[in-house]
């Protein structure tokens, strides 16, 4: 029986029973489209998974197919623990393509349905929205699930595609601003870790910094796989460029013209990037906590 009471916010039963639903549907739409792309793969339509099997020749079989497919199907923890394979692309006749668009559909739902239970912190204050989430899907018996796969949307590529590049973004950084009151919290924050690391950062940003000097925060993020691809439209070739997480789907038979590239991060090989003019100081004030000034004027 499913539970409507989560914790001291009641959650109407109707709302834990869409959740359930919302879930099942996502399950019953991943195993249909493993059965169609397996009939796919009957019929010839190609795929290529880069990263699969020793060979090159292995990247374009069925178990290639078969385990990209079970990768981007994955729904709990355990599932995308274990997925070994974020890019490749997946030829697919219309019905399969139909599947998919019905997945991604299904995926949206059930995400507006955990933003409804999510909502419900809002009648109870003290209550996390994360906490009134966990609870209802300990009731829905789903407490085991990768919400982010959950919605993630399986790319669909546009008809009559010409070719299609992997590669990856490798200098790209999240940048966040700090006052100097917000760099001394973290400063201080340090010492849980290292006391004289804290005071270390504490004192250089008394000397260094002043207490009217915004700073910035710069966080280096891991490696971007991006896709370039060309399709055509109207007796036109049209180029574009999108960020990939896992496998895309071509609305077509035979693939396109392909280039993979490996993650720069696995090889030994400095990638030689062009300088660009930066409005933060190329060396941080504060290591530990990548912490940067602007260069004057720049802020």
């Amino acid at each position: 029986m499913l539970n409507s009471d989560v914790g001291d916010v009641p959650v109407p039963r109707d709302l834990i029973e869409e959740l359930s639903t919302a879930y099942q549907s996502l399950v019953d739409h991943c195993e249909g489209l493993k059965k169609l792309s397996e009939a796919d793969h009957a019929r010839n339509f190609e795929v290529y998974i880069p990263t699969f099997g020793a060979t090159e020749k292995q990247r374009y079989t069925a178990d290639a197919r078969r385990t990209a497919i079970i990768d981007a199907v994955g729904l709990t923890i355990d599932d995308t623990h274990n997925r070994k394979y974020e890019a490749g692309i997946i030829c697919a006749s219309d019905s399969t393509v139909s599947a998919v668009e019905q997945l991604n559909a299904a995926k949206s739902h059930f995400k507006e349905t955990v933003l409804k239970i999510r909502s419900l912190s809002l009648e109870k204050r003290g209550v996390s929205r994360e906490t009134v989430l966990k609870n209802a899907l300990k009731s829905a018996g789903i407490q085991t699930l990768d919400l982010r796969e959950c919605y993630r949307q399986i790319r669909i590529m546009p008809r009559n595609l010409d070719s299609i590049s992997w590669t990856w973004a490798t200098s790209h950084a999240r940048i966040q601003k700090l006052s100097f009151d917000e760099a001394m919290a973290l400063a201080e924050g340090l010492r849980d870790r290292d006391v004289e690391l804290a005071d270390t950062a504490v004192d250089v940003l008394r000397r260094k910094c002043s207490p009217d000097q915004p700073l910035v925060r710069r966080i280096t993020l891991p490696n971007q796989l991006r896709a370039n691809y060309a399709y055509r439209e109207a007796g036109k070739v049209l180029r574009k460029s999108c960020p990939i997480s896992g496998v895309v789907i071509a609305q077509q038979e035979t693939l396109p013209r392909l280039a993979w590239r490996e993650n720069p991060a696995f090889r030994n090989e400095v990638p030689v990037r062009l300088q660009r003019e930066s409005k933060i100081e190329p060396e941080p004030v504060i290591q530990a906590l990548s912490i940067h000034r602007y260069v004057d004027g720049q802020a």
